[in-house]
Formats: C-alpha cells, sequence, structure tokens
C-alpha cells in the first residue's frame, strides 16, 4: 500500500470540492522581457502538466506516478482504488480558473513530503550560498545582487523564513512558471 503523496490527493481534492474556485481576486503584472533588445520575447506560462512534471522532477527526482491505494478494515483489504497521481492533480489544477493557489498548495505538500531531503535553518551554515544553490537548481541562473540581499534579509530577519520558505519562493516566481 503506497500512502506517501496520498495527502496531496486529498488536498486537490479538498480544495476543488470545497471552493478553491471561490477566490475573486486576479492581480494585474505589467509584461515581463526576457533576453536582449534584438531577441526578446514574451514568457510564456507553463501548462499545468508542464508545471507538474518539471515541480516533481525538481523537488523530488521523479514523474507522478501510478499506485494502487487499499483501504483495510481490521487489517483485511477492503478495497482498491488506483491513484494516477498526473491525472489527479491535473484534473484539479485544470478544475479552477486560476491554478496559481493549487499550484501553491501541491508545492507546499511536496516540499514537506519524506521524498525530499532539505535542511533545517539551523543546518544551513552558508545561507548566501544555499540561496545562490536554489537559484541555480530552479532558475538556472546565479541570483541578482538585489535578490540575494533581499532573500538575505528576510532569511536573517525573520525566524520563520527557512529552506523550504526559499524554495517555495522560487518555485511560485513567474520565472519558475514560465519558459
Amino acid at each position: 500500500m503506497r500512502t506517501r503523496n496520498m495527502w496531496i490527493a486529498a488536498v486537490a481534492f479538498a480544495a476543488t470540492a470545497f471552493g478553491a474556485a471561490a477566490c475573486d481576486t486576479t492581480y494585474e503584472f505589467d509584461d515581463v522581457v526576457i533576453g536582449g533588445d534584438d531577441s526578446a520575447k514574451q514568457p510564456r506560462n507553463k501548462s499545468n502538466a508542464q508545471f507538474l512534471r518539471s515541480v516533481y522532477a525538481d523537488l523530488i527526482g521523479r514523474t507522478p506516478e501510478l499506485y494502487d491505494f487499499t483501504l483495510s478494515l481490521d487489517g483485511t483489504p477492503a478495497f482498491t482504488i488506483p491513484i494516477d497521481e498526473s491525472q489527479f492533480l491535473l484534473g484539479a489544477l485544470d478544475g479552477v480558473g486560476d491554478p496559481t493557489p493549487m499550484r501553491n498548495i501541491i508545492v507546499a505538500g511536496l516540499v514537506q513530503s519524506d521524498e525530499i531531503d532539505i535542511p533545517s535553518k539551523s543546518e544551513v551554515d552558508d545561507p548566501a550560498q544555499f540561496i545562490t544553490d536554489q537559484f541555480r537548481k530552479f532558475l538556472g541562473r546565479d541570483p541578482g545582487e538585489y535578490e540575494l540581499r533581499a532573500f538575505l534579509d528576510e532569511w536573517d530577519g525573520d525566524a520563520d523564513v527557512n529552506p523550504k520558505t526559499i524554495i517555495r519562493a522560487l518555485i511560485a516566481s513567474r520565472e519558475y512558471q514560465s519558459f
């Protein structure tokens, strides 16, 4: 019986069933241009399927899986339900008007998963190096001077900012969510 990501399925189901789509707040952002003046292009948002594949690969090093979930009563298997992580999560993401909150729930769940080894804040000896490494891993580049300073200021100024917070912030960025 596999249970390691059942909470993701449960959260996705609950958010879909109980009104994640009820959010009526939208935000408008200025256009972002990538590249030089002669090769500038507008970033395109990753589809939900692209996002799901990339976040699974980047965080836990695998793709969403298909497995059987067996419910047992008094130690006897009562019934088995096939779970397709990709289909289930994509259904939840595609079932809401703005998938951003649902993407954030999935990422929050994955960083809490026992499939990923993220150090605690006290285990990070060099926060600047940790942040730089995460920029390289998730965005494929070093942080700019301002970005590094902003992340370090938050790291030093807020006890609740930790390695998981850094990772979630980078994955939530428009840069990660676009290509």
